[in-house]
């Protein structure tokens, strides 16, 4: 497809055409094939209005598009293309195509706002004052993709020196575009809680050792000591998840907590490990 001036009803055709097509990780190939055949169909009208359009995969499941103005550095925009593993329940006619996926985070939505973009870079490379790389980024939701994209390199050949990365935020009134100055979304880690202890009988309690117990206390302070730090460090700390035990009268042998650690600072990150 040429490229055209973007609008409503470009981005929306990006941003359903990927909303049928969720996947997940770093699997994604279908994904891959339609922002690929997009940003190709891009390159002739870039170098016929004087510009010079670089597609490539630095890293694995990854896409970038180098809309290359001979700077000496670049600005990045970087959009992320992996879905969740939920099933879709809305009715809508552009519905997940694939069961137990949907893009329910919104990436499909950053998808259609890069390719948006990739279109009025292709026709007006005579505005631009530099480089600009886009990045599609694999595996955000899960095992990190952007990890493999900065340790290829890719960055530093192309001499980024600011990458801007957006999210869609339905609460926003229409045409709105919200910022801050400083740290605007938290990083994210997975955090699992193992206990081991020794069932037996509640009539003979004093014989076990309780991991339900030991896990309710364990959540208990570690939502105290976060409410502690976040007097000098912002951050947040939730558990939505607690298993233990088989019957109700038997001390539990083991249990588990599962929740979600969202921070700024690499610092509260390494104390919650320890």
């Amino acid at each position: 497809m040429p490229a055209r001036e973007p609008d409503v009803a470009l981005l929306t055709h990006y941003r359903r055409d990927l909303h049928r097509i969720p996947e997940v990780g770093f699997d994604l190939p279908q994904t891959i094939s339609y922002v690929r055949q997009v940003l190709e169909g891009l390159v002739d009208d870039a170098a016929g209005h004087g510009g010079k359009l670089r597609i490539g995969s630095p890293s694995k499941s990854c896409v970038c598009a180098l809309f290359d103005a001979g700077s000496a550095y670049a600005t990045a925009v970087r959009a992320d293309m992996d879905a969740l593993p939920v099933a879709e329940r809305s009715g809508v006619s552009f519905a997940s195509e694939h069961a137990g996926r949907m893009h329910a985070c919104g990436h499909d939505g950053h998808m259609a706002l890069a390719l948006g973009l990739a279109n009025w870079l292709a026709l007006h490379p005579d505005r631009m004052s530099r480089s600009v790389l886009l990045v599609f980024e694999p595996a955000e939701e899960t095992t990190g993709g952007a990890r493999g994209v900065i340790e290829s390199g890719v960055l530093a050949r192309c001499g980024v020196d600011r990458i801007f990365g957006f999210h869609l935020w339905p609460d926003l009134p229409k045409g709105s575009i919200a910022s801050r100055p400083g740290a605007l979304l938290a990083a994210s880690n997975e955090v699992n809680i193992e206990i081991a202890g020794r069932a037996s009988h509640i009539a003979k309690a004093e014989l076990g050792a309780d991991a339900l117990e030991a896990a309710a206390r364990v959540l208990l302070a570690s939502y105290d000591y976060v409410r502690k730090l976040q007097k000098t460090k912002p951050c947040l700390l939730k558990f939505g998840r607690m298993q233990a035990g088989r019957v109700r009268n038997q001390i539990a042998a083991a249990s588990r907590l599962e929740g979600s650690l969202r921070s700024f600072s690499e610092t509260v990150r390494d104390r919650s490990e320890d």
